[in-house]
């Protein structure tokens, strides 16, 4: 996580640098995979020379890890936009579930998953990683959002951050499982909308604060 505060102070010009690396990265990994990518293809995919490769990151794993942070961190911000001023609670939670399905459910981050996973298998820390940065993370943004609503009198939970982990996976668990370990092909429209209405309203049916 320090490495993303770091880009956040270095010139456009580095961080440009940085963002070409990273995709060319991209590109061998989800080619290759973790053990079958090499820094001088990555160097080459990237557009840069091995030596300005190694300026940015000091090895494999380094690169990687960047690019789990990377990946996570854009899947957080383009997917959980919850507004702590909404007073539509179901409208909010469709909204981001379907948001947040919609990305999860694409081939190329099922493939990157596979690809997160068999690097972890080989470096737990990589694994670690992903998840501080990608479920977790998300899991806080939803706690947050969920404790703004309880202090509302709209949510009660006593443990938020089950809640948010739960709604997480009640979303997930029907397309991205089935994608992830079974090989099936991204699910219909109609099928996300169908996931997504029914885990609201079980998250809602437990949660949503009763008229006294």
């Amino acid at each position: 996580m320090a490495d993303l505060a770091a880009n956040r102070d270095r010139p456009a010009a580095e961080n440009d640098k940085r963002a070409q690396i990273l995709e060319g990265a991209r590109q061998v990994f989800f080619a290759h995979g973790f053990n079958g990518a090499s820094m001088s293809e990555i160097a080459l995919a990237a557009g840069v020379s091995k030596g300005t490769l190694y300026v940015y990151f000091e090895n494999k794993e380094r690169l990687f890890a960047a690019l789990v942070e990377d990946h996570s961190r854009q899947i957080g911000e383009s997917t959980l936009k919850l507004d702590p001023d909404d007073d539509d609670v179901r409208g909010a939670l469709m909204k981001t579930g379907r948001d947040y399905l919609s990305v999860l459910a694409q081939q190329d981050h099922v493939a990157w998953l596979r690809t997160v996973i068999g690097a972890a298998e080989k470096f737990p820390e990589l694994g670690q990683i992903f998840v501080d940065s990608g479920p977790r993370r998300a899991a806080q943004k939803l706690s947050d959002w969920f404790r703004a609503r309880i202090a509302r009198g709209q949510l009660k939970i006593d443990n938020v951050e089950i809640a948010a982990w739960q709604f997480m996976m009640m979303i997930q668990g029907p397309v991205l499982v089935p994608m992830l370990y079974g090989g099936e092909a991204r699910p219909s429209a109609a099928r996300i909308e169908e996931v997504v209405k029914q885990s609201v309203d079980v998250f809602l049916a437990a949660f949503a604060k009763k008229p006294a």
